[in-house]
């Protein structure tokens, strides 16, 4: 058992090793663009009409900071912290995505899975150390860097703060909700994980069967069906579903990419009223795990057990593309 579990956080590292430049630096990265952004910013706007200052330059507006309350300071900075976080949460997606979508593929492209196969590894290990890298490790280095960047980007609007003469503490730091925003950002991410397992199988299960191309095998294909699938409704009138393919497909994805929405139902999915800047950090987590109730989640997972399972045994027989 001890050997077993060595031999799986081998292989965790050895993926992380693989790909720390999109796991680790790609979230730094986004901090370090937001920071220069706000610098960028604050260099900028002077020279154009503030609304929120009545047409006063920028220093004028910095001051009247002063003269909100907290609340409202409380819910801006709230506001911030969700939008960043849906941020990292949709490019999240976007490395993860790529990374099992080659995960499979590239091994027998290089050649490399023979030196696996000539490991103590089994392809059950094999597989299993990529999906846990994908839904642990990946959204864990995006929790770090997020963290980081929300710091830099405080400490550069303190400094601008000081600049104009004000208190960064009292306005700034008192007023950050730390522990509720990045506690809903690290729930979001298990609770992104947990609806994307679907789409995360099936981007194993075409990794591992596709000879050329997986890109056209997890794409492409899901796209035809559903094509097909809406023709043959449209054509011989029949309404098996009473909410459509696209629409599940459209929730499903936007499950996956902003685990805020995650509390949406079809209905609200439908009226597309949902704003999660509407709401406060402990709301969007309420959301958030209100939507692990759904019944969906449960075919999702079944349906990712079956094509993890599908992505070993292929990976079994076949060393080559």
């Amino acid at each position: 058992m001890k050997n077993r579990i060595k031999t799986f956080s081998a292989l965790l590292k050895l993926e992380f090793r693989e790909h720390k430049g999109s796991f680790f630096k790609t979230p730094i990265i986004i901090g370090i663009v937001l920071v220069v952004m706000a610098l960028l910013s604050y260099f900028t706007t002077d020279r154009f009409v503030l609304d929120v200052s009545g047409g006063d330059n920028l220093q004028l507006a910095i001051g009247s900071l002063q003269h909100i309350g907290d609340d409202k300071l409380n819910f801006a900075l709230d506001v911030f912290m969700l939008i960043t976080g849906s941020l990292y949460h949709f490019i999240l997606f976007v490395v993860v995505f790529f990374f099992l979508l080659g995960s499979l593929y590239d091994d027998r492209k290089d050649g490399s899975i023979l030196f696996y196969k000539s490991l103590p590894v089994s392809d059950t290990q094999t597989v299993l150390s990529k999906l846990i890298t994908a839904t642990v490790v990946a959204p864990a280095c995006f929790v770090f860097g997020l963290m980081i960047s929300h710091l830099m980007m405080f400490v550069v609007i303190s400094l601008i703060l000081l600049l104009n003469g004000l208190n960064p503490f009292s306005l700034l730091w008192l007023n950050v909700s730390f522990i509720e925003n990045w506690g809903a950002f690290i729930i979001g991410c298990l609770v992104q994980s947990l609806w994307a397992l679907p789409l995360y199988g099936w981007l194993m299960f075409a990794s591992s069967v596709a000879k050329r191309r997986p890109f056209l095998l997890a794409v492409f294909a899901p796209l035809m069906a559903g094509f097909v699938w809406y023709w043959y409704n449209a054509l011989v009138n029949l309404n098996l579903f009473k909410f459509g393919f696209f629409q599940t497909i459209g929730l499903l994805f936007a499950k996956a990419t902003t685990p805020f929405s995650t509390g949406l139902g079809h209905k609200d999915f439908e009226k597309m009223d949902f704003d999660p800047t509407a709401q406060t950090s402990g709301e969007v987590i309420y959301s958030m795990l209100n939507g692990l109730m759904q019944i969906e989640l449960l075919y999702g997972l079944l349906f990712a057990a079956v094509t993890v399972t599908l992505a070993v045994y292929i990976r079994r027989y076949r060393n080559t593309i």
